[in-house]
């Protein structure tokens, strides 16, 4: 059952949520796609039409600078959350060296310390 327009652009409608519009750009790729493997040409052409609207309202929104803002938040985020992890691990890694330093530091002490002992009571 072939849909016309105004069906198309009821079932794919236009957003002020770049998010949203987003989807709805994927939903139209994808029922492109679905369309196409039906071998229907004119469901496929009303879809192109109303795939290449939404892109151009998308544009014109400015949503792929929202969109980027979104990830490059969302980027900043993990690196933060794993910089403190980092942080934590490469601190704890340290003053485990520290008190691994100061036990081989103490144990050649007190062994120098009993050598010279030895030697002098001979």
């Amino acid at each position: 059952m072939a849909r016309n327009v105004q069906q198309i652009r009821d079932a794919f409608p236009y957003s002020n949520d770049c998010f949203e519009m987003q989807k709805t750009i994927d939903k139209v790729i994808n029922e492109k796609s679905y369309e196409a493997l039906k071998a229907s040409n004119s469901e496929v052409s009303l879809l192109n039409q109303r795939l290449a609207e939404l892109e151009r309202f998308f544009e014109k929104s400015n949503c792929s600078l929202v969109l980027g803002n979104s990830k490059m938040q969302q980027v900043g985020d993990v690196v933060s959350k794993y910089n403190e992890i980092d942080r934590i691990r490469i601190e704890a890694e340290s003053d485990a060296e520290v008190k691994k330093r100061i036990l081989i530091g103490a144990s050649v002490l007190l062994a120098g310390v009993g050598i010279v002992l030895i030697v002098n009571r001979k």
